[in-house]
C-alpha cells in the first residue's frame, strides 16, 4: 500500500470514501473519543490512485514512495539509471536546473520516458494494423491496471498487450541499451510502484514532488543551468501527459481510427462498468484511459496547482505542436512506412520485447444478501423507502443503498450515516425531555420537600429560641442553687465546729465525774474507816458514828449521782455522734449536689452552645431552602 492515512488529521469528513473508486478500500471506524469516524485503508483493495489524497483538505491522506532511498543509495555509489516522465518538464519551473544537478550527483544515464512514449505508440499501431489485438483499453496508467486486477477480471483480457510508455522505456534500456543496474522513474504517480513490482523494470518510484523538495531542501542546484537527456530525440510521446495523448498520436498515424478517452476518477471508472457491459460492436478500437482528470500533468505525485490548469495545457499543446511538426518534417508524408523513428522501430525493436502479461490479483470482497441489506437498513434505523432513498451523500457514497451495502461488508459504522446520527440525536432529545419531565418532576417535589423543611426550620428556629432562653433561666437558676448550696455548707461547716464545741465540753464534764466519781469512793472509804473507829471508841464515838453515817450517805448519794450523769453523759455522746454523723452525711450530700450541679450547669452551657449551633445551622438551611425554592 502506498497511501497511507494520518489518523490523527483524520475527521472523519468522508471525502476519501466521495472520491474514491473503490469504496470497499476505505473502512470507517469510530476514532477513540467516539465523537466522529476515521477512515482507515485496506490496502488489499486500495489502487493507489491517489485521488483521496488530492482530496483531502485535511492532509490526513499521504504517500510513500522511494525518494529517500534513492538519494541515499545514489549518495552511496550505486549506478543508478534514470527515467524522467515528461510530465516532470511541463509542471515544475526548475526541471532542467534540477535534472542537471541529478547528474551532478551521479546519475550517469537520465532518459525521456517520451522516448518510450514513441515506442508505446509504434507497438499500438503495429498491433493494430498488424492484428495483434482486438479492441483494447490503453494501459499508460497504473491505477487503472491495478483497478482492473484487483476488481474487474472481466476486463483483463481488454487491457492493450502493449507495455506502458515507461515500461517501454525502460524495455528499451535493458534489452537494447545494456542497462543492468537499477532503474528509478521520476513521475506523477503513486501507483506506479505497482507497475515496478508486477514487471521488474524498475527499483525507484520517485515522485515529482517529493524529488522537488529533496532538491530545494537539499541542495543548492544552478537554476540557470541546461539539460539535454541522454537518449535520442523523442517525437509525439511528449504529449502523452495531456488528456488523450495516446488518442492523438495514433490518430495521426492511423486517421479515421476509432479511438476514444475518458479522464478522471468520477468519470473513468463508472465507464469501464459501461465498456464491460457494452457489445464488442459497440466499443472503440482503443479506450484511451487515465484516472487524472487532466491527465498525467495533474497526478497526485505532482505539484499540480488547479489555478494554472489553462497555463500547463498551453504549454503541452505548444509541446504537442512542435512534436507533431518535427515528426512531418523528417518524415515528409507522416506514416508508418515513411516515418524515420518508425522505420528505425521496424528495423531494430521486436513487438515480443515490449509486450506485457497481466496476473489478476485476488481483492476479496464480501458477498451481500438481500437480508444482510434489509439487517443494515434496519441496523441504520432506514424502515420507510423514502429513508432508504434519502441519498444525502454525507455519508460519502451515492447512495444509500450503497451504505447499506457497506454496513453489511463491515467496512463503515451506522455513525457515519447524516440520517442515524440525526435519529439518534431525535431518540437522544426525547430521552433528554423525558428526562426533563423527570427532573421538573422531582424538582417541584423537591421544593415541596425544600417548603416543608422551611417551615420546620422555622418551627426549629423558634424552638431554639425558647430552648436558649430556657438555658439561660435554667443557668441563672442554677447559679442561685449554687449560691444556696454554698450558703448549706457554710451552715453544716458551722453545725460541725459547734458540735464539735459540745463534745469538747461533754469530755471535760466526763473528766470532772470521774473525778467527782473517784472522790465519792475515797468519802466511802473514809465513812467505813470511821464508823469502825466509833465501833471501837464505843460510847465516845457515837457522834462521830452519826458523822461517817451521814457522810456514807452523802458518798452514796454522789455515787447515785454520778451514775446519772454517766448515764447522761452516755447519751449526750450517743446523741453527739448522731448529730456529727447527719452533719457529715449532709456534708456529703451537698457536696454531691454541688458537683452536680456544677455538671448541670455546665450541660445547660454546652446546651446553650448546642442551641447556637442549631440554630446557626438552621438559618443557614433555611437559606439554601430559600435558594432552591427561588
Amino acid at each position: 500500500m502506498y497511501v497511507t492515512i494520518n489518523e490523527e488529521k483524520c475527521i472523519g469528513c468522508n471525502a476519501c470514501i466521495r472520491v474514491c473508486p473503490v469504496h470497499d478500500a476505505n473502512i470507517a471506524k469510530l476514532a477513540q473519543d467516539g465523537r466522529h469516524s476515521i477512515i482507515t485503508i485496506d490496502k488489499d483493495k486500495c489502487i493507489s490512485c491517489g485521488a483521496c489524497v488530492k482530496g483531502c483538505a485535511h492532509e490526513a491522506r499521504t504517500y510513500v514512495d522511494d525518494t529517500e532511498a534513492f538519494f541515499a543509495d545514489l549518495k552511496n555509489g550505486q549506478n543508478i539509471t534514470v527515467l524522467v516522465a515528461p510530465a516532470f518538464r511541463l509542471t515544475e519551473p526548475d526541471a532542467d536546473a534540477m535534472l542537471a544537478h541529478l547528474r551532478k550527483l551521479g546519475a550517469k544515464l537520465i532518459h525521456d520516458v517520451s522516448f518510450g512514449a514513441d515506442i508505446c505508440t509504434y507497438m499500438h499501431i503495429k498491433a493494430v494494423k498488424e492484428n495483434r489485438c482486438g479492441k483494447i483499453m490503453s494501459q499508460p496508467c497504473p491505477a487503472l491496471v491495478e483497478y482492473v486486477l484487483k476488481h474487474k477480471h472481466e476486463l483483463i483480457e481488454y487491457l492493450s498487450p502493449v507495455h506502458s510508455p515507461f515500461a517501454c522505456g525502460a524495455v528499451y534500456l535493458r534489452k537494447y541499451e545494456g542497462v543492468t543496474g537499477p532503474i528509478a522513474f521520476i513521475s506523477p504517480c503513486i501507483a506506479k510502484k505497482f507497475e515496478m513490482e508486477e514487471t521488474g523494470l524498475a527499483q525507484y518510484n520517485v515522485t515529482f514532488k517529493r524529488f522537488a523538495e529533496y532538491m530545494k531542501n537539499n541542495c543548492n542546484y544552478d537554476r540557470s543551468a541546461k539539460f539535454k537527456f541522454d537518449n535520442t530525440s523523442a517525437f509525439c510521446g511528449k504529449i502523452y501527459p495531456r488528456p488523450g495523448g495516446l488518442k492523438d498520436c495514433l490518430q495521426h498515424a492511423i486517421p479515421g481510427l476509432d479511438v476514444r478517452n475518458c479522464e478522471g476518477v468520477s468519470h473513468v471508472y463508472p465507464e469501464l462498468d459501461y465498456y464491460a457491459a457494452a457489445s464488442v460492436a459497440d466499443r472503440p478500437a482503443v479506450f484511451d484511459i487515465l484516472s487524472c482528470p487532466n491527465g498525467c500533468i495533474s497526478g497526485p505525485g505532482t505539484n499540480y496547482d488547479e489555478s494554472r490548469v489553462f497555463s500547463y495545457m498551453s504549454k503541452a499543446n505548444t509541446v504537442g505542436n512542435e512534436a507533431f511538426s518535427q515528426r512531418e518534417k523528417q518524415a515528409h508524408k507522416y506514416s508508418i512506412s515513411t516515418d524515420k523513428q518508425f522505420k528505425w522501430f521496424e528495423k531494430n525493436l521486436r513487438f515480443e520485447d515490449f509486450v506485457r502479461t497481466y496476473t489478476p490479483k485476488n481483492a476479496y470482497t464480501k458477498s451481500v444478501s438481500d437480508n444482510d441489506i434489509k439487517n443494515a437498513y434496519a441496523t441504520l434505523m432506514k424502515e420507510t423507502y423514502s429513508e432508504q432513498h434519502f441519498d444525502c451523500h454525507a455519508c460519502g457514497y451515492e447512495s444509500c443503498l450503497s451504505m447499506a451495502i457497506a454496513i453489511a461488508k463491515d467496512v463503515n459504522v451506522p455513525e457515519n450515516c447524516h440520517q442515524y446520527v440525526v435519529k439518534q440525536s431525535e431518540i437522544a432529545r426525547s430521552n433528554a425531555l423525558e428526562a426533563q419531565e423527570s427532573v421538573q418532576d422531582q424538582s417541584r417535589r423537591i421544593v415541596s420537600a425544600v417548603s416543608d423543611i422551611t417551615d420546620d426550620i422555622e418551627r426549629i428556629c423558634g424552638d431554639t429560641d425558647s430552648i436558649s432562653e430556657s438555658c439561660i433561666q435554667n443557668n441563672q437558676e442554677m447559679i442561685s442553687v449554687q449560691d444556696m448550696l454554698e450558703q448549706l455548707t457554710m451552715k453544716c461547716n458551722e453545725i460541725n465546729g459547734a458540735v464539735s464545741g459540745i463534745v469538747e465540753v461533754n469530755d471535760r464534764y466526763r473528766e470532772m465525774s470521774e473525778a467527782i466519781s473517784s472522790i465519792t469512793e475515797q468519802t466511802h472509804i473514809l465513812s467505813i474507816n470511821a464508823s469502825v473507829e466509833a465501833a471501837r471508841a464505843g460510847e465516845s464515838g457515837k457522834s462521830f458514828a452519826v458523822v461517817a453515817q451521814e457522810i456514807r450517805s452523802l458518798a452514796s448519794s454522789t455515787k447515785d449521782t454520778t451514775g446519772a450523769v454517766e448515764e447522761n453523759d452516755k447519751f449526750v455522746k450517743q446523741e453527739t455522734d448522731r448529730v456529727l454523723n447527719t452533719a457529715k452525711e449532709i456534708g456529703e450530700l451537698v457536696t454531691s449536689l454541688e458537683n452536680a450541679m456544677k455538671k448541670v450547669s455546665s450541660n445547660v452551657a454546652s446546651t446553650s452552645e448546642t442551641g447556637e449551633y442549631i440554630k446557626t445551622m438552621a438559618e443557614n438551611i433555611r437559606n439554601t431552602a430559600s435558594i432552591l425554592n427561588n
